[in-house]
């Protein structure tokens, strides 16, 4: 998990020389130990015990900050959320169907603009975003077999994050109330991770000169994904927007679209149809918006979508919802496979036991 002796010693409460003269089997944990352990590493006291049939541990991928991807309590977190979704599956007795597996490409070497379009046009023409629109990208994931969830784990830059531990597939996107745009681009690019990159997911010391940029080819492979060519080209040319100014051009665009006006000022300068810097464009939209100084991203979105347009009900609460009305799981379970206090837990199963209270947006997870 990328923690260091003192970082999991600090963790568990023990002193680092303890941690040591377990990994050399000089001493040995107790049960609390391992418990404690366990906990700290996201992982299951099996996981610790079992040398002889551990399963292949999980591989991430991140769209954040580089310093965030240091964190390792994020990916145990992560973690953690895979083992409640294998385990709320075994309890319920249900498994999601892979779709995404003949879409898998994870060449060799990087990967042409051409060839990353026409694998989101393929993805895009299979899966139905056309229809069920940008804002069901949770749901757009899970029908291509890809577990889902909104977390919230607050830390500055951190957008998105994607899990694959053996066939299981889990991308984690960050529950914001504003940015809409940007969790739906975070969805695209974490789907173009688990498409191009199934078994090479990026890291900090990847991104190096003369190595694969795999953010790059994610971003393209969302960019593609959420907006195709041939229909932001069609739109461009049969409104005539090139006689617009390029603000006013891209915020009719993102009326059709539903996505950020930079993802769309990418699109259309992958095309040609537009030249303009980044930077200048920044310029161009504080301007009309009547920004001055520095500003943060989702303040630069004009006509910005409401944080309800985005669906965040997924399968993940479903399965742990129905389980507990069945009473196959009790409140404190409920509460082990949110992350969250049991006091939580039972505000959420309240509702729950209402009559007639249908599923909705939860904020346990």
């Amino acid at each position: 998990m990328r923690m260091t002796v003192a970082q999991l010693a600090r963790q568990v409460g023990v002193s680092r020389n303890t941690v040591t003269n377990y990994e050399a089997g000089k001493t040995e944990p107790t049960a609390s130990d391992l418990v404690r352990f366990a906990t700290a590493l996201g992982c299951s006291i099996n996981d610790l015990l079992q040398s002889d049939a551990v399963a292949s541990p999980p591989k991430f991928a991140f769209r954040a900050h580089a310093a965030l991807k240091k964190d390792y309590s994020l990916l145990v977190a992560a973690r953690k959320f895979l083992r409640a979704y294998a385990e709320i599956e075994e309890i319920t007795e249900t498994r999601l169907c892979n779709r995404l597996q003949r879409f898998a490409c994870d060449s060799d070497g990087p990967m042409n603009d051409r060839e990353i379009e026409g694998l989101a046009d393929d993805l895009r023409h299979n899966c139905g975003l056309h229809d069920s629109g940008p804002e069901n990208i949770a749901s757009v994931l899970e029908g291509l077999g890809v577990r889902c969830l909104f977390f919230d784990f607050h830390s500055a830059g951190l957008d998105g994050i994607s899990a694959i531990q053996g066939e299981m597939m889990l991308t984690m996107l960050t529950n914001r109330q504003k940015g809409i745009e940007r969790v739906i681009f975070s969805g695209a690019h974490e789907l173009g991770h688990l498409v191009l990159h199934p078994r090479l997911f990026t890291a900090a010391e990847d991104e190096v000169e003369g190595r694969r940029d795999y953010e790059k080819e994610a971003n393209l492979f969302a960019g593609c994904f959420l907006v195709p060519s041939n229909e932001l080209t069609r739109i461009w040319r049969e409104d005539r927007l090139h006689r617009l100014p390029l603000f006013d051009a891209l915020l009719l665009l993102k009326r059709v679209f539903h996505v950020s006006i930079s993802c769309l000022l990418y699109r259309v300068r992958d095309l040609g149809l537009a030249t303009v810097s980044y930077p200048a464009f920044v310029n161009e939209v504080k301007s009309r918006l009547g920004l001055t100084g520095k500003a943060k991203v989702e303040d630069l979105e004009p006509e910005p979508l409401e944080g309800k347009a985005l669906y965040r009900t997924t399968r993940f609460q479903t399965l742990v919802r129905s389980a507990f009305l069945q009473d196959l799981i009790g409140v404190s379970k409920v509460a082990e496979l949110f992350q969250v206090s049991v006091e939580d837990a039972h505000e959420e199963t309240a509702k729950w036991l209402r009559p007639g209270h249908e599923l909705v947006e939860s904020s346990a997870v």
